[in-house]
């Protein structure tokens, strides 16, 4: 697991809670909360959603494996001493 994860989740957390507090607030002051609200709901959506895209592409890059023949992949970074990425047979632009 990325060394961001465990902050990535203490914010997923406390956005929570604040969403939770902010419900109490709506409940006892009524509908003047309701932008700070819809904002911070807007944000836990879009941490959420770009968490999901990360989770979708590590399990992807963890499928290919450089035993996989056809699937191999490479590193092709300074500093790495596994090669280049194996031909495809495509152009490269």
């Amino acid at each position: 697991m990325p060394a961001h994860a465990p902050q990535q989740n203490a914010l997923v957390e406390r956005m929570e809670r604040a969403l939770l507090l902010l419900a109490y607030f709506i409940e006892l002051d009524g509908d003047a909360h309701l932008p700070m609200y819809e904002k911070f709901e807007a944000e836990l959506d879009e941490l959420r959603r770009k968490e999901s895209v990360k989770d979708r592409a590590r399990r992807l890059l963890a499928s290919y494996s450089r035993e996989g023949g056809v699937k191999a992949i490479g590193c092709n970074h300074p500093g790495s001493s596994e090669g280049p990425l194996p031909y495809s047979g495509l152009p490269v632009r």
